[in-house]
Formats: C-alpha cells, structure tokens, sequence
C-alpha cells in the first residue's frame, strides 16, 4: 500500500458551500441513488453513516431504513456536524437519526451494534485507512455490510486546450487527500479487516455539456485552489479555468471521473 499523505482538509463554512453545490448536481444525486441501491439498506435496520458532511446520504438512508430504523451519522468536523444537525432537524427526522462528532478510526459504538456502515468519499481523507476499515468491521454485526464509494484520482479528466496543464491540476487537486487512489487498494484492507467482497462496481460521472450546476463545474473553484496552493502559475490557472468555462458549444466540453463502489460483509456467526 502507498504511503498516505497527511491530509491538510478542513471542512468549514467554505468547504460546506462547495460541497452543497458540487453534491446537489444531477451527477451526485445519482450516484447517491446507486450507491443506496447496492448497499440495500432494509426498513427496520441499523446503520452508519461515517463522514456524514452535509447529511445528504444521511437522510436517504434514513428514509431507507423506515420504518422502525435507525441511523447514527458522525463527522470529525465540528461545523459539519452542527450543519448536518440542522438539516436533520429540519427534515424531521431527529428521532431516527442521530449526529455525532467522532473519528472513523476509533467508532464510540459496541462490537456488532450495526447492520451496514456506508463510507461516501471518506477513507481517501484518512491517513489510517486501515483502522477505519477494520473499525467499520469491528462494529458490523455478523452478517452486516460496510459499502465504500471512493475516486481514484488518475481517473479524472477535462477536454482542454492544454492536456499537460490538466494534467497538472488534477494531480494538484490529488494532493489534497490522503489516499488519492484508494479504490486500488480497497479490496485487501476489506480482506485484512476479515471481511468478504460482495461487489465492485465502477460508477462514472461523465459530462458532454457544459452546466454552470454540473459536478464538473462546480469542482473548478475547488481544482482552481488546489493548483495555486501547488504552485502552478496564477495565470495559467486562470488561462486553464476560462478555457473550460468558455467550452459552451456543442460538442466541445467534456468531463469524466471514475468512483469506485464496493461492498464487502462480516461472516455470518459461526461461518468463516
């Protein structure tokens, strides 16, 4: 496994209004939608949402589990559990949903207390990767599923008049997780956490058309910081952004990313 980075994010006010943008689009709406769907989240169950951010999947698969369900979401950000709170609240659903600030590699929760725990674009964040995954194990029951959507970042594209440049922001974005290309390594730390692959499934978000409301576009501003903050040329960044932008014709904007999802299950009791 490659070495992890140590991941700089902190997810603020600013960071919560890129990501209500980048994860209302159309693009991560569905994709929400498909990750639920192999996860199958079953009225009456209990389960866990690590990195719970805004709460988006939060109070999807609240509404999955009911009736008689329970949810416990948690975040290590302090605004983003406030936040997620909020919209608990205001959706109505605090009795089924519990927020909590903590840390996906030591879960205040018992040995077998849950049947799934969903990690949405979480784990590449987490410099110990390994003790996440093996925590999620941990707190499955027996016959329990942990899913895991993450992107690997070599996956991840603009159409540009500067494919080298591209190239270049994207790694810069890269550098902003700790595990940039998790999805490679995902299926021997499910392995090592004595956990079963169920399913792999690839999930792309590609874009032909040029939406100032797209995934796509709402993570220029995000790529835009991240190539600065590398050391790439104001200008050129700038130069990269409008070219982008401006790609407004028929045929001329393309996006695509490539996130992986996988789910892996706890042995039934008493089967290895």
């Amino acid at each position: 496994m490659t070495e992890a980075r140590a991941s700089p994010t902190v997810f603020d006010a600013r960071a919560a209004a890129q990501l209500e943008r980048m994860y209302t689009s159309p693009q991560v709406v569905a994709q929400r939608a498909g990750f639920r769907e192999l996860l199958a989240a079953q009225p009456g169950e209990s389960g866990l949402d690590v990195g719970c951010g805004l709460a988006h999947l939060a109070l999807e698969l609240a509404r999955d589990v009911a009736p008689g369900g329970r949810l416990i979401a948690i975040d290590s950000s302090e605004h983003m559990v406030n936040e997620a709170r909020a919209r608990v609240a205001a959706a109505g659903l605090t009795d089924s949903v519990s927020v909590r600030q903590g840390d996906a590699t030591a879960l205040e929760l018992p040995d077998a207390s849950v049947d799934f725990v969903a990690a949405a674009q979480v784990y590449s964040y987490v410099p110990d990767v390994a003790g996440a995954v093996a925590e999620a194990a941990r707190v499955l029951r027996p016959g329990g599923r942990l899913a895991v959507l993450e992107t690997d970042w070599d996956l991840c594209t603009y159409e540009s008049a500067d494919p080298l440049l591209t190239r270049r922001v994207i790694e810069a974005r890269a550098r902003h997780f700790a595990h940039p290309h998790l999805p490679r390594q995902l299926h021997r730390l499910l392995q090592a956490a004595g956990l079963t692959l169920s399913r792999c499934e690839a999930v792309p978000l590609i874009e032909t058309r040029y939406d100032p409301d797209s995934f796509g576009a709402g993570m220029l501003p995000v790529a835009r910081s991240a190539a600065l903050k590398a050391g790439i040329d104001a200008a050129e960044v700038e130069r990269w952004v409008d070219d982008i932008r401006s790609r407004t014709a028929e045929g001329e904007y393309f996006f695509a990313t490539f996130r992986f999802v996988l789910v892996a299950r706890r042995a039934e009791r008493g089967h290895r």
